[in-house]
């Protein structure tokens, strides 16, 4: 593997990516830089947070390296969006046969920027709204993300790669992204 390539928005996945480049000793940059260290069609291993059931960044990157593996940071405690939509149905690998791993990072409003900021701001209320609808049937998982749209938080587990670091050191590196699997089947 060349480098882990990430994409960050609030800093939960460039968190895992420097702490898994630090287990892995594979070299991890931002997603912005890595054209000065990686040529196309280099194998990396990517990480993306999701917004809107899209893994961020994984079209260029797709487009660019060759993508042997992919970890999708978001604040959800079970994993969610299109590529993980794909994984679940083909037992935990993307369409052509990369593993996809599901990290769970947070929330951080306040250090949301721009057009992400004025979406997730009503998006956040909405979920909020139709969590407190439920009433007394909302789950402990449904109460605790309300909870983090309400409040912020850090679900931040250094455990959580330990699957990511077996997969470098054991695992088989040939399988691929080869669709842009961003789109919920």
């Amino acid at each position: 593997m060349k480098a882990i390539v990430y994409k960050s928005q609030t800093g939960f996945t460039e968190r895992y990516a420097k702490l898994l480049s630090e287990k892995t000793g594979v070299p991890a940059y931002p997603l912005k830089q890595a054209g000065k260290y990686l040529r196309k069609n280099d194998d990396i291993f990517y990480m993306g947070w999701l917004m809107a059931g899209r893994t961020s960044g994984l079209d260029t990157v797709v487009e660019k390296y060759t993508v042997r593996g992919v970890a999708i940071v978001g604040m959800s405690p079970g994993g969610n969006g299109g590529l993980w939509d794909v994984a679940c149905k083909n037992g935990g690998y993307s369409d052509g046969g990369a593993p996809v791993f599901y990290l769970r990072g947070g929330y951080a409003p306040d250090k949301l920027k721009g057009l992400h900021r004025l979406l997730m701001k009503p998006m956040a209320n909405s979920v909020v709204q139709e969590i407190r609808d439920k009433g007394p049937k909302a789950t402990e998982s449904e109460l605790e993300m309300m909870n983090l749209f309400l409040h912020g938080g850090d679900c931040f587990d250094e455990a959580q790669l330990e699957p990511i670091v077996r997969w470098f050191q054991t695992g088989l590196h040939d399988g691929r992204v080869r669709i842009m699997p961003n789109a919920t089947l």
